[in-house]
């Protein structure tokens, strides 16, 4: 399950809405829905220099202007050398000094300091990522991503006609030859684990420009077009397999780095990208307490439904009742029916448009890395605006074990609690909301900790509210939503004791397995992702976050608190660090 945060390597640069895709000039980004007159100094100076920083960061990034939905850039592709990211670091450092020269930030009303302080902590998160992070130079998976994703987001959409998208296609391909010679001279010293990762990873991005792109591209019937395409596609799968053999021959000997970035640098990434100041050991307390707790709950829960038997047989066995391969689309279509109702049905959210999220079988090529994700629209897409819920079906090659033991994650028990993340009221409500936003740095930058703990938090507040009717059906379906929250409290306290306490991979491995019941491979996976992703607590740091203020929003509104009011505030300014919406919500500033 993906959404707002697997962009891999390429949401470092600039932590965007998600999925890829409008046509329109950089400086046109954003329509300008303020009358100029109606601002004061302070907030013409602030949307000024906002339009400058995003106008400088798409040219430099096109793939992140697609994304957007802006595509001025798409047949281009940059960024990856060295020196293009010493020349960004240096423009950051310039911006951060030039932001509270030219822009008075205690003359701006609330919803314009808030943008302030996004921007400017989206600015040190960037400067902090680039120069002591340093994945680009640490992470050979950084090159695959940036290949993978920036070809990919061009079939993914019908943004423009296909021969249109094929031709920016072979003009970023021009370019994928040089993104490998740069990572080659670049790579220095990275954890043997992570040059494994990349040696699995280049497997798919090969069948990308082997099969999927001359596939996507096939219906073109341009024949010099064609012919283009091959030639770049010739080169470009020389250059996968020449970085394949770097890769095996050259970098994996010598990769004996190490992967923890440390208790300083992760304090200042989640100050950064999640407006969280908390110490380190408050935070696993928290953690430690809130696992235990709820894995009382889960054996609780098991027991009601089945007493006397082990847990995880009784969670086990609630997999057996799903749907056939077949029936997997049309099961899942009629369950956001279903949910969309209940929510309507219940206040729980305004949902501000009739258009449904499509349902549809996951692209055969993104199908290794994911069960069920959201696709969306970039905020400034015009004609594709469409978002994608993809549910991937078991490969026509398996055996019937196999299909069986995929089809048992789409259980009548689990579906419900997967689609409520993804997309009622979940991801697809938010992204809705968002795309209402007016303020350019809400449409564009945003903390994972809101987006991903507020698809965490409606999974259990959709149960709390009543879904499921109550008695054994309801608690069937609590079972599978305290599975999903321990796995995301084990990525919390992984994460953090990876990072800056010293545990090792195979301790990881071993927490995922004991504390949150997952098999071996699911726990491997999770463990992987965790080195190189050191924030992937943002789950369920999200979640205890939502949940406080709803309790201080209930203290303080008393009688007028709803739930649909609480709600509808708190997806209403697009997806900003929460201790920032906080600010809003209730009015409170710390300056």
């Amino acid at each position: 399950m993906h959404s707002m945060r697997a962009l891999g390597a390429l949401s470092a640069l600039l932590l965007l809405s998600p999925a890829c895709t409008a046509s329109r000039p950089p400086s046109q980004t954003g329509p300008t829905l303020t009358p100029s007159a109606a601002l004061s100094p302070a907030q013409v100076a602030l949307r000024a220099f906002v339009d400058a920083h995003f106008e400088d960061s798409f040219r430099r990034f096109p793939t992140m202007a697609t994304q957007a939905g802006i595509h001025t850039y798409d047949g281009e592709l940059r960024g990856f050398t060295t020196e293009e990211r010493m020349a960004h670091l240096a423009q950051l450092k310039t911006e951060l000094e030039a932001l509270p020269q030219q822009v008075d930030r205690a003359a701006l009303p609330p919803l314009d300091r808030a943008d302030y302080d996004i921007l400017e902590n989206h600015l040190r998160a960037r400067i902090l990522d680039i120069e002591t992070v340093r994945g680009w130079e640490r992470n050979p998976n950084t090159a695959l991503s940036t290949v993978s994703y920036s070809l990919y987001q061009l079939i993914n959409r019908d943004f423009a006609p296909l021969d249109e998208r094929m031709r920016s296609a072979v003009g970023r391909m021009k370019a994928v030859p040089a993104v490998f010679t740069a990572a080659q001279s670049t790579l220095k010293n990275p954890p043997k684990l992570w040059t494994e990762i990349a040696l699995m990873q280049a497997a798919g991005t090969r069948a990308l420009y082997a099969e999927t792109l001359p596939k996507a591209f096939a219906p073109v019937k341009d024949a010099s077009l064609q012919t283009q395409f091959q030639q770049e596609q010739a080169r470009c799968l020389a250059a996968i397999d020449g970085y394949i053999r770097f890769l095996r021959e050259d970098l994996l000997p010598r990769s004996q780095g190490e992967f923890p970035i440390g208790e300083k640098v992760y304090r200042q990434k989640l100050q950064y990208e999640e407006g969280v100041t908390e110490d380190i050991d408050s935070l696993l307390a928290w953690g430690h307490a809130e696992l235990k707790r709820t894995q009382a709950q889960f054996r609780e829960v098991a027991d009601r439904i089945a007493r006397g038997k082990a847990p995880m047989d009784v969670y086990q066995a609630l997999g057996k009742e799903h749907p056939t391969p077949e029936a997997l689309v049309d099961t899942t279509r009629a369950t956001l029916e279903e949910l969309r109702q209940f929510v309507i049905d219940q206040n729980i959210i305004t949902i501000p448009s009739e258009v449904r999220a499509q349902v549809a079988e996951t692209p055969a090529f993104n199908r290794a890395l994911s069960f069920a994700s959201i696709n969306i629209a970039g905020p400034f897409e015009t004609r594709a605006t469409e978002a994608y819920y993809y549910v991937t079906p078991p490969e026509p090659t398996w055996n019937a074990e196999q299909v069986e033991q995929h089809m048992s994650f789409y259980n009548r028990y689990a579906l419900p609690i997967i689609s409520i993340h993804e997309a009622y009221p979940g991801h697809y409500v938010q992204f809705l909301w968002t795309r209402q936003v007016e303020s350019k740095v809400r449409k564009l930058l945003g903390s994972s900790s809101f987006s991903e703990g507020w698809g965490l938090y409606t999974e259990q507040m959709m149960l709390d509210e009543g879904y499921g009717g109550g008695g054994l059906q309801t608690d069937k379906l609590r079972l599978n939503q305290l599975a999903l929250y321990l796995q995301r409290l084990a990525r919390y306290m992984v994460g953090l004791s990876l990072h800056t306490r010293g545990m090792t991979y195979e301790q990881a491995v071993s927490f995922f397995e004991q504390e949150a019941y997952m098999t071996r491979t699911n726990a491997e996976r999770e463990a992987r992702r965790g080195t190189s992703d050191p924030t992937y607590l943002v789950y369920a740091l999200g979640k205890k976050l939502i949940l406080q203020l709803r309790e201080d929003a209930q203290a303080k509104w008393g009688a007028d608190f709803t739930l649909r009011r609480f709600h509808d505030e708190l997806v209403s300014y697009g997806y900003p660090p929460i201790p920032i919406l906080r600010r809003l919500l209730l009015g409170e500033d710390p300056g």
